[in-house]
């Protein structure tokens, strides 16, 4: 499925997808959705994708990380390297 669309095809759909179009290019895919039935056919393939990875992110443990993980991500951020100022900003040397 999908084997017909071009690389640009598939990236506008996906685009459409994601709601990521301006309103004339939503109006250009949504003209391609109801005459192509390959354009009609990519966006079920994304869409189903979507609720897929969706579902699966759902799933995903969410429990804090340990405390001894925590501490060590804390002491990481907090650390300064010695080429950078108290605000983050490089030294010029």
């Amino acid at each position: 499925m999908g084997d017909e669309l071009d690389v640009h095809s598939w990236e506008m759909v996906s685009a459409y997808a994601d709601g990521a179009l301006d309103e004339v290019g939503a109006a250009v895919v949504e003209r391609a959705l109801r005459t192509d039935p390959a354009m009609a056919a990519a966006l079920t393939a994304i869409e189903q994708q979507n609720m897929a990875l969706k579902a699966w992110a759902a799933s995903v443990d969410v429990r804090p990380a340990p405390l001894g993980v925590q501490g060590m991500l804390n002491r990481a951020r907090t650390e300064r390297c010695p080429c950078v100022n108290g605000d983050g900003a490089r030294i010029k040397q």
